[in-house]
């Protein structure tokens, strides 16, 4: 624990901190929050250098300013085993809480023995949310974690391990990524949640509308539930119409079916579908600044990062009709129910300039509710409620 004189101490815990991901967004802008009135450490497993996660979520935490206890990761779990990883790393951790006047967890419940803070970014915690939010897509990976009396097994071992109880983290304060999290929230688990949207993290759209390439971009990782296939298709429609439109995917294209299927829908593309494999920095800025229109393909987002990423990168982001991203778009016009219905929406906002300046606008307005200062001010008037809350009682 890092030592601090005269001030409260706040403990940020994040079960695995690796570069990539949404969430460590939430962790690492939540220390910087809390660092105005806390002495605080981020409690994590991953091996990720901090000057890596700086870069990649535009913070700038330093230590010893900040500190960094690294809790080890089991060599088998490093790659497989996600409810068994996180159950080890809420068991490890929690005897190294003791000290701390604050405790927030920024991916999701924690049961930290007693009161804390924690903030809702997916559902994953509950099997029976997580399949329902997946839908229909599936690969062996999703296969296996069907219902079955093993998965009931290795579910109940994990919690087992964890020491987690649901009692105990219902007694939280809770924040929530989206009112569509916040709601499932309420409705499945009778807790109350306040919204906080998280911190985005995207450059300035300062590249003009009109230097801008009739193109696509979408984000994330390559998995089934993200419909990247279905996205391809969606531009391939469009393209029909005698426009020259094309999709970027920026993100690592995996060695399973799903990869396989993207490259040869790359090879008989004629250029139009483009796998950029995973790109960071200032190639990630080029991409976003240089291209118009942006595509999400996952069905019940809690938030999707990636699709308000766009949006505060000046981009037209159509999005499913289900989720958290639905809030980000706050339009009819950006939202499908299908990829037919994508494909009619796309070609009318691209044969519309007037549409297309009323839209940017409109989005421009949803991007100034994703800015990191108000992530920043949400995390610290928590933090304050929270300290309130605690001495009163």
């Amino acid at each position: 624990m890092k030592e601090s004189v005269g001030r409260p101490k706040a403990a940020v815990y994040h079960p695995w901190l690796i570069e990539g991901g949404g969430s460590e967004a939430v962790a690492l802008w939540a220390a910087r929050a809390l660092s105005y009135e806390f002495a605080v450490d981020i409690l994590t497993m991953g091996e990720t250098p901090l000057d890596r996660l700086n870069a990649a979520y535009g913070t700038d935490l330093r230590e010893p300013e900040i500190g960094l206890i690294r809790i080890p990761v089991p060599r088998l779990l490093r790659r497989r085993g996600d409810a068994l990883r996180a159950a080890l790393a809420a068991r490890a951790v929690r005897p190294l809480l003791s000290g701390y006047d604050l405790l927030f967890s920024s991916y999701n419940v924690m049961d930290f023995g007693r009161r804390g803070l924690q903030y809702i970014s997916d559902f994953s915690f509950d099997d029976a949310i997580r399949r329902a939010c997946l839908g229909d897509t599936v690969d062996g990976r999703e296969l296996r974690r069907r219902p079955a009396p093993w998965r009931s097994l290795y579910l109940g071992t994990a919690r087992k391990i964890a020491r987690q109880s649901r009692s105990g983290w219902r007694r939280n304060l809770t924040l929530a990524n989206s009112r569509w999290s916040r709601d499932l929230m309420a409705e499945v688990f009778g807790v109350e949640s306040e919204v906080v949207y998280p911190p985005v993290v995207a450059p300035d759209p300062d590249v003009a509308w009109e230097k801008r390439a009739d193109g696509f971009v979408t984000i994330g990782r390559i998995v089934p539930e993200k419909r990247v296939d279905e996205l391809a298709d969606i531009v391939a429609e469009v393209g029909r119409a005698n426009r020259d439109v094309h999709l970027h995917v920026l993100g690592r294209v995996p060695d399973d079916a799903l990869g396989r299927t993207l490259a040869a829908k790359a090879r008989a593309s004629a250029g139009s579908l483009r796998l950029e494999g995973p790109v960071y920095g200032e190639a990630k800025r080029g991409f976003l600044l240089g291209h118009r229109y942006g595509l999400s393909g996952r069905r019940h987002e809690p938030f999707g990062m990636s699709a308000a990423e766009m949006v505060r990168a000046g981009l037209i982001v159509w999005v499913p009709q289900s989720g958290g991203q639905v809030e980000i778009v706050d339009h009819p016009e950006l939202v499908f129910e299908s990829p037919a219905d994508a494909a009619a929406k796309i070609g009318r906002v691209m044969a519309d300039p007037a549409r297309q300046r009323a839209l940017l606008a409109h989005l421009r307005r949803q991007a100034a509710k994703f800015a990191i200062g108000g992530f920043v001010e949400g995390i610290r008037r928590a933090g304050s409620e929270f300290r309130e809350i605690r001495h009163a009682g």
